[in-house]
């Protein structure tokens, strides 16, 4: 079944995965969402869930794009993109977390975002604004003022345009790491306000366009309509070894009632039966009164379970 990717252009994240496709090879269908909440055909498949890309392969919903990653690579049988282990792995966590949050703060200095929304009405613009505050409530991130992102983000340029000897991080291939760290160069060199501070590197330079050469794959772009309506019609595929592993669940069991939910921001609790949970991939089957059963799959890091309360 071809995967179904619901994300929107400027989405960072959904660019992270939006190049894997084009590095794998592998076909895919496009949903373009809506950048901010409300979206009535995609929360019956999610559940709430909040961020963007989602990955929907029939009635299995992938949150995250650490699983949509691992999903990916699996698919593709390639052994390359997580061949380099631990390492290039937590640095790719890194990627996505810490320097996510400098390049989110560069891109709110008041120039950038006078850049980024030069196209939005007023209208638009605090419907946007309240949109990602109810997003991040409840997180316990500390915000990182423009001037000190932009500082430190100058400062790592310096040391990853030292440090690059080869095509990618890890080699003349690509790991994951690529991946993380090129999204997030990407969210700045879209933005015409900071493009211009990755212009005096030229290794990072030919970096960014040997990622970027990997294109985005071979796609078809289908409605929120259809892809609900897949996902109705399929019955959702468990897991090859589901199992709950007990070192990690506790007092947990597969069928037991739980929540999962995002640890950092768009909290949003999803609720159903757990069906596995690993050291990399939590799954817990939800009924939806419009989608039928559906399958969530969320990375074991970044990502809390709960006993429901029914």
């Amino acid at each position: 079944m071809t995967p179904i990717l619901h994300h929107y252009p400027p989405s960072l994240f959904s660019e992270k995965v939006r190049v894997l496709f084009g590095y794998l090879e592998l076909e895919w269908k496009s949903v373009i969402i809506p950048p901010i909440m409300p979206r009535p055909d995609l929360v019956p498949l999610s559940g709430g869930y909040r961020k963007t890309p989602i990955l929907q392969v029939g009635a299995n919903i992938y949150c995250d794009t650490e699983i949509i990653c691992r999903h990916l690579a699996k698919r593709a049988n390639d052994a390359t993109v997580y061949g380099h282990g631990f390492n290039a792995e937590r640095v790719a966590r890194w990627a996505d977390t810490e320097l996510f949050r400098i390049v989110v703060a560069l891109n709110f200095r008041p120039e950038a975002i006078q850049a980024q929304m030069s196209q939005m009405s007023a209208a638009g613009m605090k419907a946007f604004q309240k949109d990602r505050a109810e997003l991040s409530a409840g997180s316990q991130q500390i915000r990182l003022d423009p001037s000190a992102a932009e500082a430190q983000f100058k400062g790592l340029l310096q040391n990853l345009e030292n440090s690059l000897a080869a095509k990618f991080l890890s080699g003349d291939i690509p790991c994951i790491a690529d991946f993380s760290l090129y999204h997030c160069l990407w969210f700045v060199g879209e933005n015409i306000a900071n493009a211009s501070i990755l212009e005096c590197w030229p290794k990072i330079k030919a970096y960014r366009q040997r990622m970027a050469n990997f294109g985005h794959g071979k796609f078809t772009q289908i409605s929120s309509q259809e892809a609900l309506t897949e996902g109705k019609n399929t019955e959702p595929a468990v897991p090859a070894n589901a199992e709950v592993d007990q070192s990690i669940a506790g007092d947990l069991r597969a069928g037991d009632s739980v929540t999962i939910a995002a640890n950092d921001y768009g909290r949003n609790p999803i609720a159903g039966n757990l069906v596995s949970w690993s050291a990399n991939e939590i799954v817990i089957l939800r009924e939806d009164p419009e989608a039928g059963a559906i399958m969530i799959h969320a990375p074991n890091s970044g990502f809390e379970v709960a006993a429901r309360v029914n």
